[in-house]
């Protein structure tokens, strides 16, 4: 059965991707077509074709690999994306009429445009569908464990983070992504609200050794305190607390989360508490008196809970459609400053070690399609965004060239040279195709390095089980 949901999980990857690619792709075929451009081919994928037609004198075809695709401009493009591709023909040869720039950016711009109607059209399913989780996690802190770094260099529970080395942060997301960019090492400097007074605070990270990820020890956000488990014979279950209780406070006491809610409750040693429930759509007040563990050296109550935290991916926090949108377009606005107009010292250097290529976004498709489709519907809107505003990037064999190049002719009123051109465009041809290997380099050593650390940790864990 297993092996079953993974065949079809791997399905629906390659018909998202595909999808992505094939409106791109088909945007500059009707923005071609509409416009009387000569149109050689329209494949969907590349290498050797599993199906091919000729129709009125245009190659269609499926490539054996799905992850790519190009329409075959001769008169826009007369060789870039079919080197990139390895489909180059000889009917480039033919002479063609020439088409006025105006055009090419038209059709150039079609393809991104494509992408982005297709991230609107998905925003919106995503907004119309009672399956799909959302959520924002404020950067505000819902738990601070008293022995941890942060603690000792002054953050607080309550404490709202404001910016992480100058870069303002909304959400606990847009915290994370700022530490991962952070130019220093050891940590960066913070701006909190507490109360009426902001503080700076230096803190410092940790990082993940699987995935290299940087994270605040002992730091926890603010989330609601659901619980899951009510132990039996518990202070808990005597109570009347049930599964699926949302805790809200303590003696008038907000709630911040699962970790403040156990501090408090430590604290209030064989003191009855009286803690107030959300219970579907009613509210009622629970008194509850705390046991001390022997095993756990603290006062507890006898629950178990889950946070949210995990529960919603970045890209599926908000529900309204330009919400998502927006997120998207900063995202990528994110990572684009932090490559040519960085923020802080080693930004760059960030950007470059954390970010993923092909497989890592294949990958990510596949786990997230693997965990829940309209995750992947979102995941999807995601690349579409991120295809249009790359692809609109002013560099040649991109979109983006090709129109910088009919601006250049409108302004200057004369074409580039050609030599140059076809310069410009082998030499990006070339780097585009190594900084593509060298990703697929770096996603595969990512890939074996993190199976190598869970397998041991597995082994370990079993061993210790013996």
């Amino acid at each position: 059965m297993e092996l079953v949901f993974s065949i079809l999980a791997g399905i629906a990857v390659a018909l998202l991707f595909s999808l992505a690619i094939f409106i791109h792709e088909f945007g500059h075929y009707l923005a071609a077509r509409l416009l009387g451009l000569q149109v050689d081919a329209f494949s969907i994928g590349f290498g050797p074709a599993l199906l091919k037609r000729t129709v009125n004198g245009i190659e269609y075809k499926i490539g054996c690999i799905p992850f790519g695709g190009y329409v075959a401009l001769p008169q826009l493009d007369p060789s870039g994306m079919e080197k990139v591709q390895g489909d180059s023909t000889d009917k480039n040869e033919r002479p063609l009429p020439d088409i006025p720039p105006w055009k090419r950016i038209v059709v150039s711009f079609s393809g991104p445009f494509g992408n982005l109607v297709l991230a609107v059209l998905l925003a919106y399913v995503i907004f119309f569908s009672p399956g799909a989780k959302t959520g924002v996690v404020a950067a505000r802190v819902g738990g601070v464990e008293e022995d941890s770094e942060a603690w000792r260099s002054g953050l607080r529970t309550g404490d709202r983070i404001l910016s992480v080395n100058g870069q303002k942060v909304a959400t606990w997301h847009d915290m994370q992504v700022e530490n991962q960019l952070s130019g220093e090492e050891g940590g960066a400097l913070f701006t909190v609200q507490r109360g009426a007074e902001r503080h700076k605070l230096a803190l410092s990270f940790q990082t993940n050794n699987i995935f290299g990820l940087r994270f605040l020890a002992g730091v926890y956000p603010e989330v609601r305190c659901k619980l899951s488990e009510i132990i039996p014979g518990t202070p808990a279950e005597k109570s009347g607390l049930k599964v699926a209780d949302v805790v809200l406070a303590v003696d008038d006491v907000p709630v911040l989360g699962a970790y403040h809610f156990a501090s408090i409750i430590s604290k209030y040693g064989s003191s009855p508490a009286a803690l107030l429930v959300q219970r579907g759509a009613e509210r009622r007040t629970i008194k509850v008196t705390p046991e001390y563990v022997d095993t756990e050296r603290r006062f507890l109550i006898g629950v178990r809970w889950q946070d949210d935290i995990g529960q919603v991916k970045p890209w599926m926090m908000y529900s309204e459609p330009w919400s998502q949108l927006k997120w998207d377009f900063m995202a990528v606005k994110r990572v684009l400053e932090a490559v040519f107009k960085p923020k802080s010292k080693g930004e760059f250097k960030a950007v470059a070690k954390n970010v993923g290529g092909p497989i890592a976004i294949v990958m990510g498709l596949y786990d997230t399609v693997r965990g829940n489709m309209m995750d992947g519907i979102g995941f999807l809107r995601m690349i579409c965004v991120n295809l249009a505003i790359l692809n609109l990037l002013p560099f040649p064999v991109l979109d983006g060239g090709h129109i910088m190049f009919a601006l250049y002719e409108i302004i200057t009123r004369r074409k580039p040279h050609p030599r140059v051109v076809a310069a410009l465009v082998n030499v990006f041809a070339v780097l585009l195709i190594g900084l593509m290997a060298l990703l697929v380099y770096s996603d595969i050593a990512k890939r074996v390095k993190s199976g190598r650390v869970m397998r041991a940790a597995a082994k370990a864990v079993a061993e210790t089980e013996k």
